[in-house]
């Protein structure tokens, strides 16, 4: 494609030059599925970063996802894993440098010559193999012949400004050059808070660039590329929580729909910890149940305060957003021709990129507190003259301190008086580096609402080299050989810290102490902790060595070609990982979260942990192992000179494309019964046919191809007792894509490009988190309330053809309490004592199993074969079902016209309409997965003075303003099974100012 705005079009259509198959070539002769966009491209289809591509390409897709990144797929194929390992399908390149963790979402394009996306996979041609396909940026270098500069100022609506430039200076005419650019771009928010009037998801970016180009003879080109980059903003990672509320409080979102109510709370494992339920059962007794801020048995509040706006481009959170990252890069480039039918080419990279991110956990409004529930501050005069009563001093002390107003102890006083002075409110943990939140003493604030927070960060460091060698023998057979080494190193975080988290560990904490450790707790007080979750893969680390080449053989000289490729990868992937929550009694004062938990361990604690119930207790667990794959591809590709075209090229190939496996964060040994703690490795074989077309005399660009993938372990997510785990499944997908481009004068330009993808999933029989009772009326969904066993999971039960009992409460079966009968009647009972401790599936102990038998219940699907626990949920056939994030069609069309003034001076309008069909957000197709179709019009109007040295331009984007979502995320069962939801930018216009010199 080739379009400019600040040039004049042309009578004929340009030739545009890629290095898809690392040389030199006609895009229209190069036998790969491949998009480039020249400089003035990106400008005339007004593509400004990543997100933007979509618009121009066909059978592309990009959205935000949950946890800081994005995900940029073609024909289907990205990342759908979730692990701090995890990698895209697409593979992302700057000046050949392969990046392991691109910034998708901060990246804004400037002073770039090219950006080519390749669909496809690609292994023999590139340092780092793909399975769906590669982006490969190419910056400008500087030119060694001639001084020159631009500068751009641009403002719109949302107080948006930008401001970029470039600066080249030959230092040696002819040998030595160095070039210098920047961009800064600032908007305010996207989104309105209507908790505090403050608009959020702005953005507050810059990035500045220096490139050195050394030529010190004709037969050696060096290149040093050096950036920075930063952003610091109120970014958000999801613009909007999407609920169609479950009143029974047990799947708190229903999987018919996706609505903007707001979840039933009484479904998140923050209030089933601190409920009367959750404490009740941590001892036995219902009388510690008076410490519980919530009563799951009744509504949970949905007050006005408690709502979610209706308006996509709204949200109501007492918790603003703050979003930061980093990214610096370096690339060297060397280019040796050694003989003069030998070149070499040395690519080094380095990358270092960090972000960093706090969001409101639900993004909607708080629920007040229950003022009289934090009136109870001491049960042990009840408990006189027995055991229990040696814990007034502990509870008095601690209580106190939090919550100041009952009668305190004057031995605590002093220790305490650090946390106080709040009454009617609870303490929220803040995160630090090195503090553990409230229990050293480090709080974020004091609210008389529950309000919980997310935070999402980590960095990945890389260093990576390649070495090719390509022939360019006179004869028909060449040759590319290549060796690539990619090593990364990282570290990721996701907590989640809330006053209504940090209120049981408090409270089981003064409890405990003194039951359990009283010796350790006397001096300090105890609080169970640590009392936020806390998600931590450290030591990330991947080491890929790879060798690959192909060989070109022509056929017929100039008309038929045969390319063969091979490439052997060997990746070592290694990390360690924990997950720690509420793990057991840590003193007051503690100021390190590892040495508190490794101090547990050595005391031989009991493991309190919700979330894993059973030792090994929350230490990191060492993980390794290898991958290696041997991938290819056979091209073959024919030139025929026809009479009705100017030029053609037809060609097929077969590629074998390959993605490493990784590891599911936090699935230690022995804890998640039926979970693996790693997942398998991706493979692809990909089979396509396509022809490149210029006709009428140059103006026209026809291109066309067709494609078939057999998909084997694509890697998809789902979040099971509260961390990720990924699964691999098979699929098939196939379609369509053309490209048109035609100049018919030296006035109009048309584009069109359309994209087809069809995927279906193979013969794949999952369990739903958003629907684990499968519709099923012999299936009952149940709800573990306790707060030291499986603090808000969702488990199932089956009815069987002897049941007398409608459910297992009905049997009186102890624990067990029923709420409101759910919508559809799936729904029927909660649990308020059974403990269901084990990731995976719900293991009930022996004793409630017979229980359950003799009142006519299994843990047994009795559809399936064997004596497997399917208490985790009854699985579903997914077999057709589509791949997420993948339109079944995809539409580009564009127009500009070029009036050219006898004054010199050239007025461009030009028009882009892009539309996306529906789509689906995961794997199982649910109805509040669907996501609808949606079209974008962008516009814009530039005028270029007479010499082209400025231009004047108004533009807009997103001309209708539509809330368009891009892609979803669905939450686990203890976080209510909400759906986060990822836009399209709001409607955007200004004006633009540039020149040149």
């Amino acid at each position: 494609m080739s379009t400019a705005l600040s040039v004049p079009a042309y009578s004929q259509v340009e030739v545009v030059i890629v290095t898809a198959e690392k040389r030199a070539e006609d895009l229209q002769t190069v036998p790969i599925a491949v998009t480039a966009f020249s400089s003035g491209d990106l400008k005339a289809h007004q593509i400004v970063e990543f997100k933007d591509l979509v618009f121009a390409t066909p059978n592309v897709s990009y959205t935000k996802t949950n946890f800081t990144g994005a995900d940029f797929q073609i024909r289907g194929i990205g990342i759908a894993a979730v692990s701090g390992d995890a990698e895209s399908g697409v593979a992302v390149s700057e000046d050949d440098v392969y990046l392991a963790d691109p910034p998708l979402a901060e990246a804004n394009f400037y002073d770039l010559d090219q950006i080519a996306i390749l669909r496809g996979p690609q292994s023999t041609l590139y340092g780092r193999g793909a399975t769906g396909g590669t982006v490969n940026i190419i910056t400008s270098k500087p030119n060694l012949d001639t001084y020159s500069g631009n500068a751009e100022f641009t403002y719109g609506n949302y107080n948006a400004v930008e401001v970029k430039g470039m600066a080249n200076i030959p230092l040696i005419d002819g040998e030595l050059g160095v070039r210098f650019a920047g961009d800064f771009q600032r908007h305010s928010g996207f989104v309105h808070n209507v908790d505090d009037g403050n608009n959020i998801d702005g953005e507050n970016t810059y990035s500045v660039r220096g490139s050195v180009r050394w030529e010190p003879t004709s037969d050696t080109i060096i290149d040093l590329v050096g950036s920075f980059s930063k952003e610091t903003d109120s970014k958000m990672r999801a613009q909007k929580q999407l609920c169609t509320r479950d009143p029974t409080g047990i799947l708190g979102c229903l999987p018919t729909s996706a609505g903007t109510e707001a979840l039933n709370v009484n479904a998140q494992f923050t209030n089933t910890i601190a409920s009367e339920q959750g404490l009740a059962s941590a001892f036995g007794s219902p009388l510690f149940g008076l410490l519980g801020l919530f009563d799951l048995t009744q509504p949970a509040p949905n007050a006005p305060g408690n709502a979610n706006p209706s308006s996509y481009r709204e949200v109501n959170t007492d918790f603003d957003p703050v979003y930061r990252a980093k990214e610096d890069f370096a690339a060297l480039n060397i280019k040796q021709t050694i003989t003069p039918w030998l070149d070499a080419t040395f690519v080094g990279g380095y990358e270092d990129h960090s972000t960093f991110s706090q969001e409101s956990y639900n993004n909607i409004g708080t629920t007040p507190l229950n003022q009289a529930r934090l009136g109870v501050y001491s049960l042990a005069p009840q408990y006189a003259g027995t055991a229990l009563g040696t814990l007034d001093q502990i509870l008095s002390g601690v209580y106190n301190a939090f919550f100041p107003g009952a009668p305190f102890s004057p031995t605590y006083a002093a220790l305490y008086a650090p946390f106080f002075s709040h009454p009617g409110t609870l303490p929220e943990s803040r995160i630090s580096p090195t503090g553990i939140g409230l229990t050293s003493g480090n709080i974020l604030t004091y609210s008389p609402n529950q309000t919980v927070y997310d935070q999402s960060d980590g960095y990945t460091k890389q260093y990576s080299a390649e070495l090719r060698f390509a022939s360019s023998f006179q004869g028909p057979f060449n040759f590319l050989v290549a060796g690539y080494y990619l090593r990364t190193g990282g570290y990721g975080d996701y907590y989640v810290p809330g006053n209504v988290i940090d209120y049981p560990g408090i409270v089981l904490g003064s409890l405990l102490g003194g039951l359990q450790a009283p010796q350790l707790c006397a001096a300090t007080g105890c609080i169970l902790g640590p009392s936020y979750y806390h998600n931590f893969g450290r030591d990330i680390q991947l080491e890929s060595k790879a060798m690959f080449g192909e060989v070109y053989y022509d056929i017929i000289p100039d008309e038929l070609k045969f390319t063969l490729g091979a490439r052997f990868t060997d990746d070592h992937k290694s990390e360690s990982d924990r997950i720690a929550f509420v793990s057991g009694l840590i003193p007051i004062g503690s100021q390190n979260e590892n040495a508190a938990l490794a101090a547990l361990v050595a005391q031989g604690q009991v493991d309190f942990n919700p979330l894993n119930g059973t030792p090994p207790y929350d230490t990191f667990q060492n993980l390794s192992k290898s991958f290696d794959k041997w991938t290819g591809r056979a091209v073959l590709n024919w030139t025929p000179k026809l009479d009705f075209t100017d030029q053609t090229t037809v060609y097929a190939s077969y590629a074998r494309g390959y993605k490493a496996g990784g590891f599911n964060p936090g699935v230690q040994s022995g804890i998640i019964a039926g979970v693996s703690e790693a997942f398998d490795p991706e493979g692809v074989d990909a089979f396509e046919i396509g022809t490149k077309n210029t006709l009428l005399d140059g103006t026209l660009q026809a291109n066309l191809t067709a494609w078939y993938y057999n998909y084997e372990g694509l890697q998809v997510s789902a979040i099971i007792q509260n961390t990720s785990v990924n699964s691999n499944v098979n699929a098939r997908l196939w379609g369509a894509e053309g490209e048109f481009f035609y100049a018919p004068d030296e006035n109009w330009q048309f584009s069109l490009s359309f994209g087809h993808t069809h995927s279906g999933l193979g013969n794949t029989f999952l369990v739903d988190p958003r629907d684990p009772s499968a519709g099923r009326s012999d299936v009952i969904l149940i709800k573990d309330a306790t707060a030291t066993g499986g603090a808000g999971q969702n488990c199932v039960v089956y009815r069987t053809a002897g049941a007398v009992f409608q459910t297992p409460a009905d049997a009186g079966i102890t624990g067990y309490f029923a709420p409101a009968a759910a919508a559809g009647g799936e729904t029927g009972l909660a649990s308020a004592g059974i403990p269901l401790a084990n990731f995976g599936a719900c293991v009930l102990s022996p004793a409630t199993v017979a229980a359950l038998n003799a009142a006519g219940f299994s843990v047994h699907d009795p559809r399936l074969s064997g004596t497997a626990d399917d208490s985790g949920g009854a699985g579903k056939q997914l077999h057709g079902n589509n791949l997420p994030n993948t339109p079944p069609w995809t539409l580009s069309v564009g127009a500009q016209y070029t009036w050219a003034f006898d004054s010199g001076y050239k007025l461009v309008p030009r028009v882009d309409i892009y539309w996306q069909d529906s789509m689906w957000g995961r794997i199982f197709d649910d109805g509040a997965d669907r996501i609808g179709s949606f079209a974008q019009v962008n516009m814009q109007l530039t005028l270029n003075s007479p010499d082209d040295r400025w231009y004047a331009q108004g533009f807009v984007k997103n001309l209708a303003d539509t809330s368009s979502v891009t892609g979803e995320y669905l939450t686990s069962s203890t976080s209510a099974l909400y759906t986060n939801a990822f836009l399209v930018d709001p409607r955007t216009f200004g004006i633009r100012l540039g020149a040149r010199f």
